[in-house]
């Protein structure tokens, strides 16, 4: 009498995939150190054709009597000091919208790429941001050296004003802590 086939190909290559020693790759690769950049915000004044690094780039279907639902996309510079001359170690970019009746609160989305001699790649940060006050996202993904980091990225304002082309401006410090 034949015994039964118990096994499939599939079952058979699951139960040996199954009995291999495990490698987390994760665990495998430290993340990264600790990282803290600076950056400048400048959003396109009324009469501006220079200097800017943020444009109004979506309104809300109806007009309102506050900054609900305007957004803006951005292409930003982050450098080493809260100086322009000061070293460049990468951009970001993405968009934030004003999310709040009463105003005060920005939904951020942003790409963070890094190309200074010490770190390559990029990771994402998402997350509410409140104007005038220190926010914290969430830092997800990445490539190159950032590859499968977490942790959280910190946005401190540090100054604001308006430049002489009629650019509104500010001044952030941004706190990158990997896990």
């Amino acid at each position: 009498m034949a015994l039964p086939r118990l096994l499939n190909d599939t079952s058979l290559f699951i139960l040996l995939f199954l009995s291999l020693p495990t490698m987390n790759i994760l665990a495998a690769t430290p993340p990264p150190p600790n990282l803290t950049v600076y950056n400048l915000l400048s959003v396109q004044g009324p009469n501006s054709t220079t200097g800017y690094n943020t444009v109004q780039c979506g309104l809300p279907s109806l007009p309102q009597n506050n900054t609900f639902a305007q957004t803006f996309c951005f292409d930003m510079p982050l450098l080493a000091e809260p100086n322009l001359d000061s070293e460049l170690l990468g951009k970001v970019q993405g968009s934030y919208i004003f999310v709040s009746l009463s105003g005060g609160t920005l939904f951020v989305s942003e790409s963070f790429t890094i190309n200074n001699t010490i770190h390559q790649g990029t990771f994402t940060g998402v997350g509410l941001e409140y104007i005038g006050k220190t926010s914290s996202k969430p830092i997800t993904g990445g490539t190159d050296d950032f590859a499968f980091v977490s942790g959280v990225a910190t946005t401190t304002p540090l100054s604001n004003g308006t430049d002489s082309e009629g650019n509104y401006y500010a001044w952030f410090m941004y706190e990158f802590i990997f896990q």
